[in-house]
């Protein structure tokens, strides 16, 4: 055999060492990724399954590689890698989908701020001292705002200035650590800075105006929304607000439904008080509960949203029931909702909540900003008091050390 044929084969071989050390490099990282990242972020109802899969397809693997060995069966084989490769994308998935979701979700950039006439100090490290205890801000928290917007379709556009206001506005504070979940409600007629664009959309000034406007002012799309953000950031003391969903009324009615229909409290005509009777909501009938008030009434939102919070306490309380039974549950609800919604709220991010809430308690409190009701103009205001706003800040964000 001459000698450039020899050096061919001998290539030839080596070269096929080096693709098998690197298949097998990368099937058994991946396996051992997922293992590893399950056994550190995942609570027993997800370790255990993704532990078994990854077990599975190292087996598998092995098996594979020894019917290479000896070259038989090779129907079989190609079988088995396909069966390999539908396993190892089933864990990994999941891993890479929760790591993303919790870095995207766990960004910290802001300035945070003391409100006018609060006794507090934020030193240069980020310490708060205030009412003789300090308090740090828990880099476990993530908030997520949600944004109730006052028009059927979301997806058609006016001039900036026209394109529906936020009614409804949430901010979801979760503790990633241990699944706390707190709602925050903050209402629309609060008098807050917002931006002001011009029709065409160029940024003019901020003035100081009901909350609900900073997303009218917008773009009615991710412009609105970012907008909205700046301003409720400002109005929590300048917290951050990670993640963003405005939802349009066709919105609530589809997700509504999607978890067979919401039993929630009965009020009186004037929807102002309760009857001390339940009632279950269906359909259309979800309209009137959640947006009904009398316009002529300064104190009118603030019966809203409270009727706003039962709801959203029976709707929770039955979509975390549902995820029990079904952990698909949560992407299930995003995309039935995702065509009547503007949102940074990504598949990453849902498998990278729905982990925590697993590995959690699963326990949602849900508070509202106190303050008193007046009114600017012809329209109603809403003033937070300072000092009890500070508190819920620290209560909520901070930890104290």
């Amino acid at each position: 055999m001459s000698s450039p044929i020899k050096k061919l084969l001998i290539f030839d071989r080596v070269w096929k060492i080096i693709v098998f050390l690197f298949i097998s490099a990368v099937i058994v990282g991946s396996a051992l990724f997922s293992i590893i990242y399950a056994l550190i972020n995942f609570s027993n109802i997800l370790k255990i399954p993704i532990i078994i899969i990854s077990v599975i397809a190292l087996f598998l693997y092995t098996l594979i590689y020894f019917r290479l060995y000896k070259k038989k069966g090779k129907i079989i084989t190609a079988i088995l890698a396909i069966l390999l490769c539908l396993l190892l994308a089933i864990p990994n998935s999941i891993s890479f989908l929760t790591m993303y979701g919790k870095n995207a979700m766990l960004e910290n950039n802001s300035i945070h701020t003391i409100p006018p006439d609060v006794d507090a100090f934020i030193d240069e490290n980020g310490i708060v001292s205030y009412n003789g205890k300090n308090y740090i801000y828990n880099e476990n928290i993530t908030t997520i705002l949600f944004m109730g917007i006052d028009k059927t379709n979301i997806d058609k556009t006016y001039k900036n200035g026209k394109n529906g206001q936020a009614d409804a506005i949430y901010a979801v504070t979760i503790d990633t650590s241990n699944g706390d979940t707190t709602v925050i409600g903050i209402s629309r007629d609060t008098m807050t800075d917002i931006k002001i664009y011009s029709g065409e959309g160029n940024y003019i000034r901020t003035e100081k105006r009901q909350l609900c406007l900073a997303y009218a002012y917008g773009d009615g799309k991710d412009m609105s929304c970012e907008s909205t953000i700046w301003s409720v950031s400002n109005v929590l003391c300048g917290v951050p607000i990670n993640t963003y969903m405005a939802v349009d009324l066709n919105a609530v009615r589809v997700l509504n439904d999607a978890v067979g229909g919401v039993a929630v409290p009965a009020y009186n005509s004037s929807m102002t008080k309760k009857t001390g009777k339940m009632i279950t909501l269906r359909g259309n009938d979800v309209y009137k509960y959640i947006r009904s008030r009398n316009i002529n009434k300064t104190e009118s939102n603030a019966h809203r949203m409270t009727r706003q919070i039962d709801y959203l306490k029976a709707f929770s309380s039955k979509a975390i029931e549902r995820t029990k039974k079904d952990i698909s549950t949560p992407v299930n609800l995003y995309n039935k909702v995702n065509q009547y919604s503007v949102s940074t709220l990504s598949v990453d991010k849902i498998t990278f909540l729905t982990s925590v809430f697993f590995n959690g308690n699963m326990n949602i409190e849900f508070k509202n900003i106190e303050g008193e009701i007046g009114v600017e103009g012809n329209y109603a205001a809403f003033y937070p008091d300072n000092q009890k706003l500070y508190e819920l800040v620290l209560d909520v964000f901070y930890k104290e050390i």
